[in-house]
């Protein structure tokens, strides 16, 4: 390794420290510094005045009254924050059935797509070869993430048969397989039954937030899209005379700007493009702010919270029961006023910074 090469690599790693280093939360770090300090000040002050004098049953009583109201306040604004937070989560939900809705129409497009015969140019290449035979439990998750990474699933071998299958044809094959992994559950081999997607109704439901997870990890409506917009002709609209309308209505039901149009590669292709530049991602967030749970200042009150009525409630009120006039009482006694001190004093450092953030939007 040269001189330069040496130098690069230092000058590298003391940048990447000064980032790290400049990351770090200082302002918090501050507020606890400030914190300990003041603690540390209280029980200075409490051992000067000599544990054995200080009066101990009236600093316990004044604990216990002001961790009391404290805590009380505590409580009552983290169940209106509680109240807030459920009513915007169930916007949330909402929107997350409503996209799950969309999700569902494009299913049963796909479920009609993928139901019969002379639909597809090539049946020996899709129907025949992918629903039939040992290749039936193949998943497009598996297919797709064994070709871009080094993932490798169980059925790893299987998946390199399949690929040099006399009926495999790269692009038709390979858009029926994303389609009917959509569909329907490929790692079971007895297909379970979905019965809402041979129906027009609405879910209220929504889905699992690792299934789309999966969705987005192989890219499965961009491939979709992607053989969609190379406008070969892979599919014989004709063949499906007697569900077109259901179709065009469910992709009237997904998007009204597509109302009135043919059904053609154009248009699934600009449906499945909706889902992989926008449905599908939005979806996904929303998924992930239902599945949080207590997070950011909720959090911090309820820390608050366990610590005040543990040593400003619990603590006191015990020792108030023991009273002795012994100098490791009194002591005990310093270390829980000091505790208080810095407590108390960290909610009120922290608080109005605390509020500010959760009133940004942006």
């Amino acid at each position: 390794m040269t001189f330069k090469e040496k130098y690069r690599q230092v000058k590298l790693k003391i940048r990447r420290l000064f980032i790290a280093f400049k990351r770090l939360p200082w302002l918090h770090i501050l507020v606890l510094l400030i914190c300990i300090t003041l603690s540390v000040t209280v029980f200075l002050l409490l051992k000067s005045k000599c544990f054995k004098t200080f009066d101990t049953s009236t600093t316990l009583t004044n604990l216990l009254t002001v961790n009391g109201v404290f805590s009380a306040i505590l409580i009552t604004y983290l169940f209106s924050r509680i109240t807030w937070s459920k009513e915007r989560k169930l916007e949330v939900y909402k929107d997350a059935i409503s996209i799950s809705q969309k999700v569902t129409e494009y299913r049963r497009i796909l479920n009609k797509l993928t139901t019969y015969y002379q639909v597809w140019d090539s049946d020996k290449s899709t129907k025949s070869l992918i629903d039939h035979g040992k290749f039936k439990t193949i998943d497009f998750y598996d297919y797709r993430l064994s070709s871009i990474s080094d993932y490798e699933p169980k059925n790893y071998e299987l998946i390199q048969e399949l690929r040099k299958h006399i009926d495999f044809k790269e692009g038709q094959s390979t858009l029926y397989l994303a389609m009917v992994s959509l569909v329907r559950n490929r790692n079971n081999p007895h297909y379970e039954w979905q019965g809402e997607l041979y129906k027009d109704f609405e879910l209220n439901g929504i889905y699992n937030i690792k299934a789309v997870e999966k969705w987005l990890d192989c890219e499965i409506f961009g491939t979709i899209g992607y053989w969609f917009d190379q406008d070969y002709n892979f599919m014989n609209y004709s063949a499906l005379q007697n569900d077109k309308n259901y179709i065009l209505s469910a992709i009237s039901r997904i998007n009204k700007k597509y109302e009135g149009q043919e059904l053609s590669n154009k248009l699934l292709k600009d449906v499945t493009d909706d889902f992989s530049s926008h449905y599908l991602n939005e979806l996904y967030l929303k998924l992930k702010e239902l599945k949080k749970g207590v997070t950011d200042l909720n959090l911090i009150i309820i820390v608050l919270i366990t610590i005040s009525l543990i040593f400003g409630v619990l603590t006191p009120f015990g020792l108030l029961l023991i009273q002795a006039k012994t100098y490791w009482f009194s002591f005990i006694v310093g270390i829980v006023a000091s505790i208080n001190a810095g407590l108390i004093a960290y909610f009120i450092l922290r608080f109005p910074t605390l509020i500010n953030r959760e009133l940004k939007w942006i």
